[in-house]
């Protein structure tokens, strides 16, 4: 039974066909935009040569559009030579699991921050021979160690 699930003939393999020429697709229009905006979208879906984009937001679609014409002409060029056009489609979606990571990204970012007793300990020693305007701000900078 799993040797035929796993054959050539059967509906497993088409979709991991598919699956893998929609990311070496993806890896590509990954590589023709620019940082920003690729972060913003992601290919969908490619039928009967028209390319689905998904994009986080109207403004970024507009951003997208003006790449429009250079990104279909390196796709025909680079994978898909039948590439007649391009639809886009607004996934709010996108901008939301990316916000999140910026989140999650931004926690450890400030777990990292949190000063050392050992840093702490060097700010002291810096107070004892500091004027007393800087002294009161280091040792109060000193006193937030964990």
């Amino acid at each position: 039974m799993l040797s035929s699930i796993l054959s050539q003939e059967s509906c497993l393999s088409e979709i991991k066909d598919r699956t893998f020429a929609l990311s070496k697709l993806s890896n590509i229009v990954d590589e023709l935009l620019p940082s920003l905006l690729k972060q913003q979208c992601r290919v969908a879906n490619y039928r009967q040569g028209v390319l689905v984009l998904e994009v986080s937001s109207a403004s970024w679609l507009t951003r997208l559009k003006y790449e429009q014409s250079n990104l279909i002409s390196e796709i025909r060029k680079n994978i898909l030579p039948s590439l007649s056009s391009i639809q886009y489609k607004i996934n709010p979606n996108i901008s939301t699991k990316l916000s999140q990571c910026h989140c999650q990204a931004s926690k450890l970012s400030l777990l990292s921050s949190v000063m050392t007793p050992k840093s702490a300990m060097f700010l002291y020693a810096l107070a004892e021979n500091a004027p007393d305007k800087l002294k009161k701000q280091l040792i109060k900078l000193a006193n937030h160690a964990k």
